[in-house]
């Protein structure tokens, strides 16, 4: 068996490495011949290594698309970036047309302000049975992370920077090879999703969706990329698409007229009911589903209604405390017949009903000013479960100072029988310290939901985990305090064990109370 082996052995060939600066590139690029140089960059089985000269000196995300921009649309997949003394180094393989185009270069390429990347490059550096990589085990991760299976969405924006995969490889879904690998390896590792965000993804285009025949998409995020024509929507002909945002590629300054852009798009989308967040159903006027001065304020105000309503969905509303400002008010209008509510057990909401045309009677409070007064009218109110999905968004004013929001939408009332009720909730927040904002005004309006809307369409949650969280450094730094007046801990181990136990202050001194009935903390831990 050893003899066996031994033969096997021999019969791989030996790699002699060949290293390429600028001069030996040139002649290489030149010569028409099969030189030895040109038959290890045609080798699947080695490993190459490229070596920026001063790399140290320059973003590593700036030096890779550089590279990458002057191989394309050649394939090349950088992977264990790392810095070395005054270079940097990495690693690639099977990228023999890529090699080309790098010597042909002369090694010398240009980033994106102007700086030359001296590069040299290690032919056969080593073999891939000596040097194993896998990648697929951290894209795994990074696709089970980015899945929400409520949603049926898989997030991929950005994905290259996912810090599962950029300390490994560089993985750019604008290089067709790896969309293709990564979109197939998410048929297996996630559920079937619907939803697909592809957001700055550099992405010239799309076929990968249907090489990997992703066939259930109907909602596509295809925003803040470089397709260049709508043609480039061509593999999206077979899917049903009916949801699609383009917005922030050069396609879109293609057309003088909104009705000329829809007309294109649904030549490759002929589903398509709603194109960059507005309806474009037929014989209706153009309608926007939601309003957001930019992606900036998208993100917070998404973020702070599924923070709030996630709290205010809880079967205790007290965690709400901290969302309101000291001086905050709050009401709630409810326009349900009092006939109505009296047969569909919604009687808890006329009690709070504040009708302005109505007077109400002095021990019925109906206007609360206040954290403590709010909190206590939210407690009056049915258990609900807000309906994510169909949440719509206005942003109404924003300076920086104040933001003025509008969330509507439905809900199911949970307790005392079950409805669907519809919402609108316009909240005024201020911008404090540390960028955080607090409820100022919350007017709370509830409607009946259309006929159509019945209770089993929305599937609520019973209930959420809910993770404490600090929004700022000064509330850590209150609790850091609290922690170091009860432990005598000075302020390095109060935070260390504050954040182990995710700022949760009970939970930390539980962990500070076994540490030191244990004698396992040092006595430079405390103050003196």
């Amino acid at each position: 068996m050893n003899q066996v082996k031994q033969e096997n052995l021999s019969n791989v060939p030996v790699i002699i490495p060949i290293e390429l600066d600028s001069s030996m590139a040139i002649k290489l690029s030149m010569s028409t011949k099969m030189s030895r140089g040109k038959s290890l960059m045609t080798r699947a089985d080695i490993w190459h290594q490229v070596r920026i000269i001063r790399g140290k000196h320059y973003d590593k995300e700036l030096v890779l698309k550089s590279i990458l921009k002057t191989v394309e649309p050649a394939d090349f997949i950088p992977v264990k970036y790392q810095i070395c003394g005054e270079d940097a180094f990495f690693i690639v393989r099977n990228c023999g047309p890529a090699l080309e185009k790098l010597c042909k270069t002369s090694l010398i390429i240009k980033n994106v302000k102007g700086d030359a990347l001296i590069l040299i490059i290690t032919l056969g550096y080593a073999s891939t049975r000596d040097l194993k990589v896998d990648i697929r085990p951290f894209l795994r991760a990074a696709l089970n992370k980015r899945y929400s299976p409520n949603e049926k969405m898989l997030n991929l924006e950005n994905f290259h920077t996912d810090p599962n995969i950029a300390e490994t490889a560089y993985c750019p879904l604008s290089q067709l090879r790896i969309s293709n690998h990564v979109l197939n390896l998410a048929k297996t590792a996630v559920a079937t999703f619907e939803r697909l965000n592809l957001q700055h993804n550099e992405l010239f285009n799309i076929s990968a969706i249907e090489n990997s025949n992703l066939t259930a998409i109907k909602y596509l995020d295809l925003r803040h990329n470089n397709l260049l024509n709508m043609c480039a929507l061509a593999p999206l002909r077979k899917l049903t698409v009916t949801k699609l945002w383009l917005d922030g590629n050069p396609l879109c300054e293609n057309y003088s007229t909104i009705r000329q852009y829809i007309d294109s798009a649904k030549k490759y989308c002929p589903q398509l009911r709603e194109l960059d967040g507005v309806c474009i159903v037929s014989r209706m006027p153009l309608i926007f589903k939601d309003y957001f001065g930019d992606d900036r304020k998208r993100q917070l105000v998404r973020k702070f209604a599924l923070h709030f309503f996630n709290l205010y969905d809880q079967p205790d509303r007290s965690v709400l405390r901290g969302l309101y400002h000291k001086d905050a008010v709050y009401s709630m209008s409810f326009t349900v017949p009092n006939t109505v509510a009296a047969k569909t057990n919604l009687q808890q909401y006329t009690a709070q009903n504040r009708n302005l045309m109505k007077r109400t009677p002095k021990k019925i409070t109906t206007f609360y000013q206040g954290q403590e007064e709010i909190l206590a009218g939210h407690a009056k109110l049915p258990r609900s479960y807000h309906d994510r999905s169909s949440f719509k968004y206005d942003v109404l004013y924003d300076d920086e100072k104040y933001l003025v929001m509008c969330i509507s939408g439905l809900f199911k009332k949970l307790s005392l029988g079950i409805n669907v009720l519809s919402f609108s909730r316009t909240f005024v927040l201020s911008a404090d310290a540390d960028h955080e904002y607090h409820i100022l005004n919350d007017q709370y309006h509830i409607d009946m939901a259309p006929e159509k809307i019945t209770p089993d369409k929305i599937k609520a949650k019973a209930s959420y985990d809910i993770t404490p969280i600090c929004f700022s450094p000064s509330e850590k730094s209150v609790l850091a305090i609290r922690m170091e007046q009860i432990t005598t801990l000075n302020r390095e181990y109060s935070e260390n064990y504050l954040s182990d136990a995710g700022w949760d202050l009970r939970q930390a001194l539980t962990n500070f109370m076994k540490d030191y009935k244990s004698l396992s903390i040092p006595e430079h831990a405390f103050y003196k």
